[in-house]
């Protein structure tokens, strides 16, 4: 009977305060350190790092936002539901990064990611354990300050595995970042699209002829840029992907301002029009977005790799694309 006297109290501030037990912590921090040991040991089938790169990119910015949280929880309205959860959230994020790097073929890049991956562990664990004496102690400040200096160095030791992947794969950077540029034009194009119909996008009554060669120009070039990516992918060079992404990104910025300058120069009646310049300069972009993915999916493969008759496809795409849009331009 005085055992239930006594385990009451203890569940019941466990469900209205939060508190867990410290049997839940030491699972997460023995799980962790489980996972941290097993770095080294081999996968089943490996693959080249260059296949994994976003895999591991994206499981280590996750573990540097669970950091950020960490670090600005004290000042947040959520702080219950953030503390609550970091232990469970740190561990799974850990669990994907080492089982993403563990899945590349040996190399210096990969023995460079499992040193960062393995001293991330010590701070993982550093933070869930000081997670636990800051719901205790929620008014106790330097608990606060150890949890703020150590989530801190999980976000930099993150971004440091994040800055090995740009060193090794520039060029796979490139790409990627650029695909989100085009995503972001794309959904501004379209958004366009909609004004156009609804007849509230307004016109300036700026003369079309003073945009068609912007347009018509950018365009072209776009298909010179698609050329380099594929140059650079087949001579499997990181810079020269780079520089053909950075090209790439600018010249689609380029045609999709000359785009909508051209459009809201027309007039509001003229809605069909203003779909069509509209429509064609989003074909454009997401041709263009489906060859630096497969630029990014080819690069470093064998030469009988599918990849490549993904990429040679989506850069004819492209060509017919830019063509189809060159004679709407020029129809206007």
């Amino acid at each position: 009977m005085m055992f239930h006297l006594v385990l009451f109290p203890l569940m019941f501030t466990y469900m209205v305060v939060g508190l867990m037990p410290d049997e839940y912590f030491r699972q997460k921090i023995e799980i962790i350190t489980e996972t941290r040991d097993s770095l080294s040991e081999p996968v089943d089938a490996a693959m080249p790092f260059l296949d994994q790169y976003e895999a591991i990119w994206n499981s280590a910015k996750t573990l540097s936002l669970i950091g950020m949280d960490a670090i600005g929880a004290r000042n947040s309205d959520d702080v219950t539901k953030i503390l609550k959860d970091l232990p469970e959230r740190i561990t799974t994020a850990y669990q994907a990064s080492v089982e993403n790097v563990r899945k590349c073929e040996e190399s210096n890049t990969k023995e460079a990611l499992k040193d960062a991956t393995y001293n991330l562990a010590v701070f993982c664990i550093s933070v869930i354990n000081i997670s636990r004496d800051v719901r205790v102690k929620p008014n106790d400040a330097n608990s606060w300050r150890l949890m703020h200096d150590h989530a801190k160095t999980i976000s930099e030791v993150a971004n440091s595995i994040r800055q090995v992947l740009i060193q090794s794969g520039s060029g796979i950077q490139a790409c990627i970042e650029t695909i989100g540029t085009i995503a972001r034009i794309t959904e501004n194009l379209e958004t366009m699209q909609m004004l156009a119909r609804d007849g509230t996008l307004e016109s300036t009554g700026d003369p079309f002829p003073n945009h068609r060669e912007d347009m018509s120009g950018a365009a072209k070039r776009l298909v010179g840029a698609a050329r380099l990516l594929v140059n650079g992918a087949i001579s499997s060079n990181q810079e020269q992907v780079k520089d053909a992404a950075m090209t790439a990104e600018k010249t689609i910025s380029d045609l999709a301002n000359a785009v909508k300058s051209g459009v809201i120069s027309l007039s509001i009646d003229d809605v069909g029009t203003r779909s069509l310049l509209l429509n064609g300069g989003t074909d454009v972009a997401k041709a263009l977005s489906n060859i630096l993915e497969f630029t990014k999916n080819a690069f470093g493969k064998s030469p009988n790799d599918a990849s490549w008759d993904k990429l040679y496809s989506s850069v004819k795409e492209l060509v017919n694309i830019v063509r189809s849009f060159l004679e709407t331009v020029e129809s206007v």
